[in-house]
């Protein structure tokens, strides 16, 4: 897939957030059944000093947060932990434009499209989440699906590792939506809509990858761009990071009806170097 292709469907993605984010947050209220069985993990990351504490401290890293409900549940399942949250989303839309949260900060940026900035300037340049500490927990849920190229999903997957600190969690949910009998249908019915008003659309559907979508959105016209994950890439994406940076602690699945829309991977931050505390 070339670049233009991928910023095209970063953009159309952009676009949806921003036009739907009331009708979208809406629906998105409920935390995640997958999201409690991090819960021992979270518990076990804690340094022991920390966890006798009355106060514990954590600070936390939610790439793409959406309407910060990840942090809500966090704030819930955790009332004694003095939390350090840095939310990044390039939708402050969806976050609500508040922030209320003891101990949150907002980040606003478009972490993809900074990436593929990368690409454009001769000199290196810093990673877009360079001016964040490195943090005891890392969380991308609900984006990688989003994420057009294996190559930019790679190069994200090896980013969220390089934001955690020594010994800290990387916790990514990978959607599975062609598992789904409805989903499924609906992107048939999306992708068929679209190729009956290609005009409509910044890029040529033909561009599209394997496992590449478009899907709908209630009662709209609006489209977003969604890859489906099979088990293969996601072996694939982990085995493409740097030796010796992470390894998988955990695989599970959770989520929908059928308890298994979402692929859930957590990784453990091994390598030691070019971290800062948190």
């Amino acid at each position: 897939m070339d670049t233009n292709t991928m910023r095209a469907l970063i953009a159309l993605n952009t676009a949806f957030y921003r036009e739907q984010a009331e009708s979208f947050s809406s629906t998105r209220e409920i935390p995640w059944p997958g999201w409690r069985r991090l819960i021992p993990f979270l518990r076990a990351s804690m340094p022991e000093a920390e966890v006798a504490a009355h106060a514990p401290t954590m600070s936390v890293l939610d790439v793409a947060c959406g309407n910060l409900r990840f942090e809500r549940f966090l704030a819930q399942e955790f009332p004694a932990v003095r939390f350090r949250f840095h939310a990044v989303d390039n939708c402050g839309e969806l976050a609500g434009g508040t922030h209320a949260l003891p101990g949150l900060v907002f980040h606003e940026l478009d972490v993809l499209q900074q990436l593929l900035a990368q690409d454009d300037e001769a000199a290196a340049q810093p990673t877009p989440l360079d001016a964040l500490p490195r943090c005891d927990f890392v969380g991308c849920f609900g984006f990688m699906h989003h994420v057009p190229s294996f190559e930019l999903r790679a190069r994200l997957l090896r980013l969220l590792v390089e934001c955690a600190r020594p010994g800290g969690l990387i916790a990514v949910s990978f959607w599975q939506f062609m598992h789904d009998a409805r989903l499924a249908r609906k992107a048939v019915d999306a992708e068929q809509a679209a190729r009956a008003r290609p005009e409509l659309l910044a890029f040529n559907l033909q561009e599209l990858e394997r496992d590449d979508h478009l899907l709908g959105w209630q009662n709209t016209e609006a489209l977003r761009y969604c890859h489906h994950f099979e088990d293969g890439e996601i072996d694939r994406l982990i085995a493409a990071l740097p030796a010796g940076t992470a390894h998988e602690a955990c695989r599970y699945s959770a989520d929908g009806r059928s308890g298994d829309l979402n692929r859930y991977v957590i990784l453990q931050r091994l390598d030691t170097s070019r971290c800062k505390e948190a």
